[in-house]
């Protein structure tokens, strides 16, 4: 499982990080996990509560697929 929160230190993410939504910070994260090679099944869930004044929860899950190196 890969666990991410929403704030950041500015100074050190990645730029693409600051244009980016929450949706957009699912994708790149599913991404990351895609091309690392070792994950399968690679979603990301919105499991915010319905309420107006509350902290979104998001996460993005994968199965591990064992280990994996690049070039195999």
């Amino acid at each position: 499982m890969r666990r991410q929160r929403n704030r950041c230190f500015p100074t050190k993410a990645v730029a693409v990080w600051h244009q980016l939504d929450d949706r957009g910070h699912m994708q790149i994260v599913e991404r990351y996990l895609r091309e690392a090679g070792s994950f399968e099944n690679v979603r990301s869930l919105d499991r915010s509560p319905r309420r107006m004044f509350s902290d979104p929860l998001y996460a993005v899950i994968g199965e591990s697929a064992g280990h994996h190196e690049k070039g195999d």
